[in-house]
Protein backbone atom coordinates (compact mmCIF):
# COMPACT_ATOMS: atom_id res chain seq x y z
CA UNK A 1 0.00 0.00 0.00
CA UNK A 2 1.41 3.39 -0.67
CA UNK A 3 1.19 5.76 2.23
CA UNK A 4 -0.63 9.77 1.82
CA UNK A 5 2.08 11.48 -0.06
CA UNK A 6 4.18 8.59 -0.86
CA UNK A 7 5.51 8.05 -4.40
CA UNK A 8 3.82 5.66 -6.44
CA UNK A 9 4.96 2.88 -7.39
CA UNK A 10 5.82 1.66 -11.36
CA UNK A 11 3.42 -1.38 -12.62
CA UNK A 12 3.96 -1.93 -16.31
CA UNK A 13 2.05 1.19 -17.72
CA UNK A 14 0.43 1.77 -14.59
CA UNK A 15 1.37 3.81 -11.66
CA UNK A 16 -0.19 2.54 -8.68
CA UNK A 17 -1.57 4.89 -5.36
CA UNK A 18 -3.39 3.66 -2.40
CA UNK A 19 -4.90 0.26 -2.01
CA UNK A 20 -8.43 0.32 -2.28
CA UNK A 21 -9.45 -3.06 -0.69
CA UNK A 22 -8.14 -6.54 -0.84
CA UNK A 23 -10.28 -10.22 -0.83
CA UNK A 24 -9.02 -13.25 -0.70
CA UNK A 25 -7.64 -13.78 -4.21
CA UNK A 26 -6.50 -9.70 -5.11
CA UNK A 27 -5.94 -6.62 -4.33
CA UNK A 28 -7.37 -3.27 -5.52
CA UNK A 29 -5.15 -0.14 -6.00
CA UNK A 30 -6.22 3.25 -7.64
CA UNK A 31 -3.72 3.82 -10.26
CA UNK A 32 -3.06 5.78 -13.74
CA UNK A 33 -1.94 4.34 -17.00
CA UNK A 34 0.53 6.07 -18.73
CA UNK A 35 0.26 6.45 -22.55
CA UNK A 36 0.99 8.90 -25.54
CA UNK A 37 -2.13 10.68 -24.56
CA UNK A 38 -1.41 11.04 -20.76
CA UNK A 39 -2.91 9.66 -17.65
CA UNK A 40 -6.04 7.98 -17.75
CA UNK A 41 -7.10 6.96 -13.89
CA UNK A 42 -8.40 3.35 -13.02
CA UNK A 43 -8.24 0.88 -10.50
CA UNK A 44 -5.92 -2.03 -10.76
CA UNK A 45 -6.88 -5.38 -9.91
CA UNK A 46 -3.89 -7.91 -9.35
CA UNK A 47 -3.42 -11.27 -8.42
CA UNK A 48 -2.23 -11.99 -4.79
CA UNK A 49 1.01 -13.84 -4.98
CA UNK A 50 0.14 -16.78 -3.25
CA UNK A 51 -3.07 -17.11 -5.44
CA UNK A 52 -0.89 -16.98 -8.37
CA UNK A 53 0.82 -20.74 -7.28
CA UNK A 54 -2.93 -21.79 -7.28
CA UNK A 55 -3.32 -22.91 -10.93
CA UNK A 56 -7.36 -23.22 -10.82
CA UNK A 57 -7.74 -19.54 -9.00
CA UNK A 58 -5.04 -18.15 -11.50
CA UNK A 59 -7.17 -19.64 -14.34
CA UNK A 60 -10.33 -18.05 -12.43
CA UNK A 61 -8.69 -15.19 -12.18
CA UNK A 62 -7.60 -14.67 -16.35
CA UNK A 63 -10.98 -15.78 -17.55
CA UNK A 64 -12.52 -12.84 -15.63
CA UNK A 65 -10.49 -10.24 -17.36
CA UNK A 66 -11.38 -12.46 -20.41
CA UNK A 67 -15.27 -11.73 -19.69
CA UNK A 68 -15.07 -8.68 -18.11
CA UNK A 69 -14.17 -6.84 -21.36
CA UNK A 70 -17.48 -8.29 -23.20
CA UNK A 71 -19.36 -5.57 -20.39
CA UNK A 72 -20.51 -2.58 -21.51
CA UNK A 73 -22.84 -1.09 -19.42
CA UNK A 74 -23.39 2.50 -17.85
CA UNK A 75 -24.60 0.11 -14.42
CA UNK A 76 -21.27 -2.22 -14.83
CA UNK A 77 -17.62 -1.41 -13.85
CA UNK A 78 -15.97 -1.37 -17.33
CA UNK A 79 -12.98 -3.49 -17.86
CA UNK A 80 -10.02 -1.44 -19.69
CA UNK A 81 -7.58 -4.21 -19.96
CA UNK A 82 -6.48 -7.77 -18.85
CA UNK A 83 -2.94 -9.03 -18.88
CA UNK A 84 0.27 -10.09 -16.95
CA UNK A 85 3.07 -8.32 -15.93
CA UNK A 86 6.33 -9.96 -14.34
CA UNK A 87 4.45 -12.95 -13.53
CA UNK A 88 1.69 -10.94 -12.15
CA UNK A 89 -2.30 -11.28 -13.41
CA UNK A 90 -3.79 -7.55 -13.62
CA UNK A 91 -7.01 -6.14 -14.35
CA UNK A 92 -7.23 -1.97 -15.12
CA UNK A 93 -10.95 -1.29 -14.58
CA UNK A 94 -12.81 1.71 -14.44
CA UNK A 95 -12.42 3.86 -11.25
CA UNK A 96 -15.69 4.33 -9.41
CA UNK A 97 -14.93 5.76 -6.56
CA UNK A 98 -18.07 5.95 -3.85
CA UNK A 99 -19.66 3.87 -1.41
CA UNK A 100 -20.54 0.55 -1.22
CA UNK A 101 -24.73 -0.20 -0.40
CA UNK A 102 -22.78 -2.31 2.73
CA UNK A 103 -20.99 0.80 3.42
CA UNK A 104 -24.32 2.98 3.01
CA UNK A 105 -26.13 0.54 5.07
CA UNK A 106 -24.18 0.25 7.59
CA UNK A 107 -23.77 3.75 8.12
CA UNK A 108 -27.60 4.39 7.79
CA UNK A 109 -28.31 1.72 10.70
CA UNK A 110 -26.57 4.19 13.29
CA UNK A 111 -27.38 7.35 11.90
CA UNK A 112 -30.66 7.78 9.47
CA UNK A 113 -32.59 4.08 9.72
CA UNK A 114 -33.52 2.58 6.45
CA UNK A 115 -32.47 3.66 3.56
CA UNK A 116 -36.02 5.47 2.06
CA UNK A 117 -38.34 3.59 -0.41
CA UNK A 118 -37.49 5.99 -3.67
CA UNK A 119 -34.03 5.92 -2.64
CA UNK A 120 -34.04 1.81 -2.89
CA UNK A 121 -36.38 1.62 -5.67
CA UNK A 122 -34.41 3.84 -7.99
CA UNK A 123 -31.39 1.88 -6.62
CA UNK A 124 -32.43 -1.90 -7.47
CA UNK A 125 -34.39 -0.72 -11.02
CA UNK A 126 -30.41 0.22 -11.92
CA UNK A 127 -29.41 -2.82 -11.39
CA UNK A 128 -31.76 -4.71 -12.80
CA UNK A 129 -30.73 -3.18 -15.85
CA UNK A 130 -27.53 -4.00 -15.76
CA UNK A 131 -28.59 -7.82 -15.22
CA UNK A 132 -30.63 -7.69 -17.91
CA UNK A 133 -27.85 -6.48 -19.95
CA UNK A 134 -25.56 -9.26 -18.82
CA UNK A 135 -27.53 -12.15 -18.69
CA UNK A 136 -28.90 -11.73 -22.22
CA UNK A 137 -25.13 -10.57 -23.54
CA UNK A 138 -24.02 -12.44 -26.45
CA UNK A 139 -20.50 -13.42 -27.36
CA UNK A 140 -18.76 -12.41 -31.14
CA UNK A 141 -20.18 -15.54 -32.39
CA UNK A 142 -23.84 -14.46 -31.65
CA UNK A 143 -24.35 -17.58 -28.80
CA UNK A 144 -25.23 -16.18 -25.30
CA UNK A 145 -22.58 -16.16 -23.08
CA UNK A 146 -25.13 -17.58 -19.84
CA UNK A 147 -23.48 -14.87 -17.68
CA UNK A 148 -24.88 -15.57 -13.76
CA UNK A 149 -22.91 -12.92 -11.63
CA UNK A 150 -23.58 -15.53 -8.57
CA UNK A 151 -22.13 -12.48 -5.88
CA UNK A 152 -24.84 -10.12 -6.08
CA UNK A 153 -24.79 -8.16 -2.58
CA UNK A 154 -24.18 -4.73 -1.46
CA UNK A 155 -20.24 -5.32 -0.97
CA UNK A 156 -20.50 -5.58 -4.78
CA UNK A 157 -22.41 -2.65 -5.50
CA UNK A 158 -21.31 1.34 -6.16
CA UNK A 159 -23.30 3.97 -5.85
CA UNK A 160 -20.94 6.26 -8.36
CA UNK A 161 -20.89 9.99 -9.22
CA UNK A 162 -24.01 11.27 -9.91
CA UNK A 163 -26.25 8.76 -8.61
CA UNK A 164 -25.07 5.69 -11.02
CA UNK A 165 -25.14 2.43 -9.43
CA UNK A 166 -22.48 0.36 -10.39
CA UNK A 167 -22.36 -3.84 -10.10
CA UNK A 168 -18.84 -4.87 -9.83
CA UNK A 169 -16.67 -7.85 -9.57
CA UNK A 170 -17.36 -10.55 -11.70
CA UNK A 171 -14.92 -13.01 -9.91
CA UNK A 172 -17.25 -15.25 -9.15
CA UNK A 173 -19.64 -14.77 -12.54
CA UNK A 174 -20.82 -18.07 -14.30
CA UNK A 175 -20.55 -17.68 -18.19
CA UNK A 176 -19.53 -20.10 -21.37
CA UNK A 177 -16.68 -18.42 -21.68
CA UNK A 178 -14.72 -20.07 -18.57
CA UNK A 179 -12.86 -23.14 -18.33
CA UNK A 180 -12.78 -25.54 -16.55
CA UNK A 181 -16.27 -24.48 -14.12
CA UNK A 182 -17.57 -28.14 -14.79
CA UNK A 183 -14.83 -30.00 -13.03
CA UNK A 184 -16.03 -27.88 -9.47
CA UNK A 185 -19.03 -30.28 -8.78
CA UNK A 186 -20.87 -29.17 -5.80
CA UNK A 187 -18.92 -26.36 -4.96
CA UNK A 188 -20.92 -23.30 -4.41
CA UNK A 189 -19.70 -19.54 -4.87
CA UNK A 190 -20.77 -16.49 -3.21
CA UNK A 191 -21.83 -15.27 0.09
CA UNK A 192 -24.07 -17.48 1.61
CA UNK A 193 -26.86 -14.61 2.85
CA UNK A 194 -27.73 -14.12 -0.60
CA UNK A 195 -27.00 -17.46 -2.65
CA UNK A 196 -30.32 -18.78 -3.71
CA UNK A 197 -31.95 -22.02 -2.13
CA UNK A 198 -31.88 -23.84 -5.33
CA UNK A 199 -28.33 -23.31 -6.20
CA UNK A 200 -27.48 -24.83 -2.33
CA UNK A 201 -29.49 -27.54 -4.21
CA UNK A 202 -27.01 -27.70 -7.15
CA UNK A 203 -29.53 -26.30 -9.94
CA UNK A 204 -28.64 -22.39 -10.82
CA UNK A 205 -29.77 -19.97 -13.81
CA UNK A 206 -29.71 -16.29 -13.96
CA UNK A 207 -32.64 -16.44 -11.46
CA UNK A 208 -30.40 -16.80 -8.34
CA UNK A 209 -29.36 -13.11 -9.21
CA UNK A 210 -32.96 -12.12 -9.08
CA UNK A 211 -33.14 -13.61 -5.44
CA UNK A 212 -29.82 -12.20 -4.08
CA UNK A 213 -31.21 -9.08 -5.17
CA UNK A 214 -34.50 -9.71 -3.84
CA UNK A 215 -32.53 -10.11 -0.54
CA UNK A 216 -30.34 -6.65 -1.04
CA UNK A 217 -33.86 -4.95 -1.18
CA UNK A 218 -35.10 -5.92 1.84
CA UNK A 219 -31.99 -5.44 3.89
CA UNK A 220 -31.94 -1.77 2.90
CA UNK A 221 -35.48 -1.22 3.16
CA UNK A 222 -35.68 -3.01 6.62
CA UNK A 223 -32.25 -2.08 7.93
CA UNK A 224 -32.13 -5.70 8.81
CA UNK A 225 -30.32 -8.97 7.71
CA UNK A 226 -32.36 -12.01 6.49
CA UNK A 227 -30.50 -14.92 6.89
CA UNK A 228 -27.60 -14.03 8.97
CA UNK A 229 -26.38 -17.05 11.22
CA UNK A 230 -24.09 -17.97 13.46
CA UNK A 231 -22.15 -20.26 10.91
CA UNK A 232 -22.44 -20.85 7.23
CA UNK A 233 -24.35 -23.48 8.14
CA UNK A 234 -26.96 -22.31 10.29
CA UNK A 235 -27.00 -19.58 7.11
CA UNK A 236 -28.16 -21.88 4.79
CA UNK A 237 -30.63 -23.93 6.68
CA UNK A 238 -32.08 -20.06 7.26
CA UNK A 239 -32.32 -19.59 3.55
CA UNK A 240 -33.63 -22.77 2.82
CA UNK A 241 -36.36 -22.85 5.72
CA UNK A 242 -36.54 -19.45 7.58
CA UNK A 243 -39.76 -17.80 7.22
CA UNK A 244 -39.61 -14.21 5.15
CA UNK A 245 -41.56 -12.12 6.67
CA UNK A 246 -42.80 -8.96 4.27
CA UNK A 247 -40.50 -5.45 4.98
CA UNK A 248 -43.52 -3.74 5.71
CA UNK A 249 -43.64 -5.65 9.07
CA UNK A 250 -40.05 -4.10 9.88
CA UNK A 251 -40.87 -0.59 8.30
CA UNK A 252 -44.56 0.07 8.07
CA UNK A 253 -43.43 2.88 5.35
CA UNK A 254 -43.36 0.44 2.87
CA UNK A 255 -46.12 0.24 0.72
CA UNK A 256 -48.25 -3.54 -0.44
CA UNK A 257 -46.74 -2.70 -4.13
CA UNK A 258 -43.05 -2.71 -2.81
CA UNK A 259 -43.64 -5.63 -0.68
CA UNK A 260 -44.64 -7.41 -3.24
CA UNK A 261 -41.95 -6.93 -5.72
CA UNK A 262 -39.36 -7.94 -2.82
CA UNK A 263 -41.36 -11.15 -1.94
CA UNK A 264 -41.90 -12.17 -5.82
CA UNK A 265 -38.20 -11.81 -5.99
CA UNK A 266 -37.77 -14.06 -2.79
CA UNK A 267 -40.05 -17.02 -3.38
CA UNK A 268 -38.14 -20.23 -2.98
CA UNK A 269 -39.42 -22.10 -5.80
CA UNK A 270 -37.91 -20.13 -8.98
CA UNK A 271 -40.90 -20.97 -11.19
CA UNK A 272 -43.09 -18.30 -8.91
CA UNK A 273 -40.04 -16.21 -8.82
CA UNK A 274 -39.23 -12.85 -11.36
CA UNK A 275 -38.68 -14.74 -14.80
CA UNK A 276 -36.39 -12.29 -15.74
CA UNK A 277 -34.60 -8.87 -14.35
CA UNK A 278 -36.44 -7.05 -17.50
CA UNK A 279 -39.99 -8.48 -16.07
CA UNK A 280 -38.35 -7.23 -12.53
CA UNK A 281 -37.13 -3.87 -13.63
CA UNK A 282 -40.82 -3.36 -15.50
CA UNK A 283 -42.56 -4.14 -11.53
CA UNK A 284 -39.88 -1.73 -10.23
CA UNK A 285 -40.88 1.27 -12.78
CA UNK A 286 -44.48 0.39 -12.11
CA UNK A 287 -44.00 1.21 -8.38
CA UNK A 288 -41.63 3.94 -9.29
CA UNK A 289 -44.32 5.81 -11.41
CA UNK A 290 -46.63 5.84 -8.19
CA UNK A 291 -47.34 8.89 -6.39
CA UNK A 292 -43.64 10.17 -4.50
CA UNK A 293 -41.90 7.14 -5.33
CA UNK A 294 -39.80 8.11 -8.17
CA UNK A 295 -36.57 9.96 -7.54
CA UNK A 296 -33.78 11.47 -10.10
CA UNK A 297 -30.34 9.73 -10.25
CA UNK A 298 -28.79 13.32 -8.47
CA UNK A 299 -31.18 12.90 -5.62
CA UNK A 300 -29.71 9.22 -4.89
CA UNK A 301 -26.31 10.69 -4.37
CA UNK A 302 -27.21 13.88 -2.96
CA UNK A 303 -28.92 11.65 0.38
CA UNK A 304 -26.53 9.37 0.05
CA UNK A 305 -23.56 12.24 0.69
CA UNK A 306 -25.87 13.82 3.25
CA UNK A 307 -26.06 10.24 4.86
CA UNK A 308 -22.07 10.02 4.95
CA UNK A 309 -22.20 13.89 6.60
CA UNK A 310 -24.49 12.45 9.78
CA UNK A 311 -23.05 11.58 12.86
CA UNK A 312 -23.57 8.56 14.66
CA UNK A 313 -26.02 8.42 17.79
CA UNK A 314 -22.86 7.61 19.95
CA UNK A 315 -20.50 10.23 18.49
CA UNK A 316 -23.75 13.05 19.19
CA UNK A 317 -23.04 14.77 22.02
CA UNK A 318 -25.99 17.35 23.24
CA UNK A 319 -27.85 16.44 20.35
CA UNK A 320 -31.37 14.83 19.81
CA UNK A 321 -30.95 11.20 19.22
CA UNK A 322 -33.23 11.85 16.37
CA UNK A 323 -31.59 12.90 13.57
CA UNK A 324 -33.30 15.18 10.78
CA UNK A 325 -34.34 13.42 7.46
CA UNK A 326 -32.65 14.44 4.79
CA UNK A 327 -34.99 16.90 2.64
CA UNK A 328 -37.92 15.18 1.18
CA UNK A 329 -37.72 15.18 -2.74
CA UNK A 330 -40.36 17.24 -4.52
CA UNK A 331 -43.63 15.39 -5.76
CA UNK A 332 -43.42 14.35 -9.50
CA UNK A 333 -44.85 16.72 -11.58
CA UNK A 334 -48.14 16.31 -12.73
CA UNK A 335 -48.56 16.97 -16.13
CA UNK A 336 -51.62 19.28 -17.29
CA UNK A 337 -54.49 17.49 -18.95
CA UNK A 338 -54.26 17.35 -23.01
CA UNK A 339 -55.69 20.22 -24.61
CA UNK A 340 -59.08 19.80 -26.65
CA UNK A 341 -59.35 20.10 -30.05
CA UNK A 342 -61.56 23.38 -31.07
CA UNK A 343 -63.83 21.93 -32.89
CA UNK A 344 -64.86 19.80 -29.66
CA UNK A 345 -64.64 23.40 -27.86
CA UNK A 346 -67.07 24.56 -29.96
CA UNK A 347 -69.69 21.62 -30.04
CA UNK A 348 -69.74 21.56 -26.16
CA UNK A 349 -70.76 25.29 -26.32
CA UNK A 350 -73.60 24.92 -28.38
CA UNK A 351 -74.63 21.87 -26.38
CA UNK A 352 -74.61 24.32 -23.20
CA UNK A 353 -76.53 26.59 -24.79
CA UNK A 354 -79.08 24.26 -25.84
CA UNK A 355 -79.36 22.96 -22.47
CA UNK A 356 -80.26 26.21 -21.29
CA UNK A 357 -82.85 27.01 -23.55
CA UNK A 358 -84.53 23.79 -22.86
CA UNK A 359 -84.39 24.81 -19.22
CA UNK A 360 -85.67 28.01 -19.51
CA UNK A 361 -88.68 26.76 -21.69
CA UNK A 362 -89.38 24.55 -19.01
CA UNK A 363 -89.37 26.81 -16.29
CA UNK A 364 -91.69 29.23 -18.09
CA UNK A 365 -94.38 26.40 -18.91
CA UNK A 366 -94.08 25.52 -14.92
CA UNK A 367 -95.00 29.43 -13.69
CA UNK A 368 -97.68 29.10 -16.70
CA UNK A 369 -99.08 25.91 -15.38
CA UNK A 370 -99.12 27.55 -11.76
CA UNK A 371 -101.05 30.47 -12.59
CA UNK A 372 -104.01 28.77 -14.47
CA UNK A 373 -104.78 26.65 -11.62
CA UNK A 374 -104.80 29.64 -9.78
CA UNK A 375 -107.21 30.86 -11.40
Amino acid sequence: MVADGAAPQSFGRYLVYEQLGEGGMATVHRAERVGKDGRRECALKRLLPRVAVQQDARRAFVDEGRLTRYLHHPNIVATYESGTFRETAFIAMEYAPGPTLKQLAQHCSVTAGAIPTPVMLNIAAQLCDALDYAHNLRGEDGEPLGIIHRDVSPSNIIVFDGGHVKLIDFGLAKARLRTGEETAVGLIKGKYNYIAPEYLAGELDARADLWALGVVMYELLTCRRLFDGFDDVETMTRVRKLPIPRPSLANPRVSREVDEVVMTALERDPTRRWQSAAAMRDALRSVIAMPRNFVANQVVIDWTTWVFTQQTRTETSGLSPLLPPPPAPPPPAIAPPPAQPRELDETGARYRQLMWRVLAILAAVFVLEMIISRC
